[in-house]
């Protein structure tokens, strides 16, 4: 039994990446290097916004200073200056396993299309048992329950950015510094995440929890 997180795509922004891909199969020349970095960027942003809302509701009930809404911005902000700079160095031919890789991650299900990783079965089996305990009033769950979860996404970065990365074999300066911006990117998420189950009550752990829950679905 294999378990995998489903995130949604939306559709235009899929086209736009079906599109580059039919380009860069069918050999043509014009450099795609541009178009594909914006439409990457814009997937890693779809992805962020939704397996960070809880920052956004826990920066709507709980915080004042927008300290939450800060850390996302910076993530996007990241992702969005980064992403196209680093595709810009290769031509067609450099971009295409890095294009086929990651379309072996996008779905469609009845006209939705997802981008899905695997998650390994022990790591979903405690995620679903954290979840239980939180239903169950279970207060001292909630800094597990999160960490889990920090676990999951982390899952993610390996398979949707981790891994791709290396199908474009960056020089040593260049990878240097993606590295250090995944890194410094990821750790604001985490670290909030963290400092997030010392400030919010079990019932949004639990809300949270299970709305991840709904991405992970078994997978073939």
């Amino acid at each position: 039994m294999n378990t995998a997180v489903f995130l949604n795509i939306h559709a235009d922004t899929y086209a736009r990446f079906a599109h580059i891909r039919t380009q860069l199969l069918q050999g043509n020349k014009e450099s795609q290097a541009s178009a594909l970095g914006s439409v990457l960027s814009e997937m890693a942003c779809e992805v962020v916004e939704q397996v960070f809302i809880v920052l956004l509701q826990e920066n709507k009930q709980y915080s004042q200073t927008g300290e939450s809404e800060k850390v996302i911005q910076q993530i996007l902000e990241a992702i969005r200056k980064y992403m196209p700079w680093s595709i810009s160095f290769f031509g067609n031919d450099r971009l295409i396993p890095l294009v086929e890789y990651l379309s072996k991650t996008l779905q469609i299900e009845d006209e939705t299309i997802y981008m899905t990783y695997p998650v390994k079965q022990p790591l979903a089996e405690q995620v679903k048992a954290s979840s239980q305990k939180l239903a169950n009033g279970d207060h001292n769950e909630i800094s597990n329950s999160l960490k889990l979860l920090t676990e999951v996404i982390d899952t993610g970065v390996d398979h949707l950015i981790r891994e791709p990365k290396k199908c474009l074999k960056f020089n040593f300066v260049v990878d240097k510094t993606l590295n250090g911006v995944i890194n410094m990117t990821t750790h604001l998420g985490y670290k909030r995440l963290e400092k997030l189950s010392t400030q919010i009550d079990q019932q949004l752990a639990a809300t949270y929890v299970d709305y991840f829950l709904k991405f992970m679905r078994h997978s073939a």
